[in-house]
Formats: C-alpha cells, structure tokens, sequence
C-alpha cells in the first residue's frame, strides 16, 4: 500500500501544535493560580517575591500552552509552600482564598507525614538514604498518597535533618526546665582510628528518669581536657549555656575512659567557665 503523499506529509509538517489554553476549573483546584492576558501565574509567590523562587516558570509567567502538570508540580514545591504559609499568617482570616489555601496546606501536610515516618525508619533502621525513593514507591501501591517531590536520596536527607532539628529542641527544651542533669560519655574509635565520645545525659521528666542521646563529638586529644571540649561543646549543640551547664549538672559518668581522664573530666564540669 502506497505511504501519504509528499503533499500530505508537507501539509501534516505545517500543521500547528494544538496549544494548550488555561481552564478555568483549574482555579478550584489550585485556587492560588491566576491567568491573566494569557500569562499564567502564582498569584501568591508574586505577592512574596522576596521568598518566592523567582526561577520558577509560575512565578515568570507561563505565556505558551498551560498545562496541569506544570501546576502540579509547583504546588509542592518548597518555596511556593512557605509563601503559602507566609499569606495563612499575615491574613488570618476568612474569606475563600484563604479557606482554600488552608485546607491545600493541610492536604500537603498530611502527605508529607508519611514521608517523614519513611525517612525516620530509613535512619532508625541505618538503611541507605537511596532506598528511601524505593519505600515511597511501594507504599504509593498500598494506596498512600503523597507529593511528586522529595522522593531521591536528597530529599530523605533533607527530612531526616528535619527530624533531628525537631529533637534537639525537643530535647533542649527538657534540659532548660529541668532542675538537673547527669551527663554519661561513652568512649570509643570510628573506621578511621579517630577518638571519639557518645554523649548522652539522663534528667527526671514528668516525675521518670529520662535517657536521651546528645551528639557524637571527635576528641581532638585522647586527655582530659580533650574529653572535657567534647561534652561541653556537645552541650552548647542543645543550647546549654555555660552557666546552665554549672548550675545544673550533678554527676558524670564515663565507659570507655580511663581512670585518670574521669576523674579529672568531672570536677572540672563545675569548675570551668
């Protein structure tokens, strides 16, 4: 059978792209979208330019074919998401727009949620941060909806630094309002031979005695006062300051540490500063 004629194809080549115009119903979606002389924005990343990623192509405009996925994606991206935030606290109020931008960010809170529990059992479990793309896929089959974002080793990264943010204050908090603290080092050498000191400390919370993990600090010298900058420094990470340090430290105890290095790391916990 004969193939089209070179007419026909000459006449398929100069035929023009179907251009992709903006629908309207798209508003209700992503009431946070706007399309004005044909260029279709962020209304919200406008009004925050100085948050705003002004690389994004809804924040330059989109002037050619308008298309969903472009609008799916900017969505749940990190930078349109904290302008969203910025409107919620400087409007608090109650008109549609702002309705709607609230419930959009708590669909997308409620989808990062188990991105952050994948992230956590990833660290918890000491796996690879590259397995973490794999976990989000197997649990998209299950059913869990989650964003088209974060889903490689950078983003899991980036959720498991979150989460120790998140700690750290936590654990912060507790020290500065309890009355004292023990501090425990825990002595011991990494792949590369270098000293380092496991430090932990052990409060009373809500009337139970409480252990919690600190930092894991490389002591510069194997001595007293090498162990003695580790703790300290390793306190200062929770935002202990020298003289809550003094007030409220009780007693320190050391595994891994001779006997010469602990007795004269402890008095010195008091002493210094």
């Amino acid at each position: 059978m004969a193939g089209p004629s070179k007419k026909a194809k000459s006449d398929i080549a100069l035929t023009p792209k179907r251009k992709r115009t903006f629908i309207e119903t798209w508003k209700t979606q992503f009431p946070w979208v706007r399309c004005v002389d044909d260029i279709m924005c962020c209304e919200v990343c406008r009004e925050y330019p100085s948050i705003a990623d002004h690389n994004s192509k809804l924040y330059e405009g989109v002037t050619g074919s308008k298309r969903i996925e472009t609008l799916q994606s900017h969505e749940s991206s990190k930078y349109h998401l904290l302008c969203i935030k910025r409107k919620e606290v400087t409007e608090k109020g109650t008109g549609p727009m702002f309705v709607a931008l609230k419930k959009q960010a708590e669909n997308m809170d409620d989808q990062l949620k188990p991105m952050f529990n994948t992230a956590f059992y990833v660290a918890k479990q000491k796996l690879p941060f590259r397995s973490f793309e794999g976990l989000i896929k197997l649990q998209e089959k299950n059913g869990i909806k989650m964003p088209t974002q974060y889903r490689n080793d950078k983003g899991c990264k980036a959720f498991v630094q979150a989460i120790a943010e998140v700690e750290k204050d936590r654990v912060s908090e507790d020290l500065k309002t309890s009355r004292f603290f023990a501090l425990m080092g825990d002595g011991s050498t990494d792949i590369s031979v270098t000293e380092q000191e496991n430090i932990y400390v052990r409060y009373v919370k809500d009337g139970l005695p409480t252990t919690e993990f600190i930092d894991i600090m490389a002591v510069k010298s194997a001595d007293a006062n090498g162990v003695l900058a580790a703790l300290l420094e390793a306190l200062h990470h929770v935002d202990l300051t020298d003289g809550d340090i003094k007030k409220n430290i009780i007693a320190c105890t050391f595994d891994g540490a001779s006997v010469n290095q602990a007795g004269a790391v402890a008095p010195r916990c008091h002493q210094s500063h």
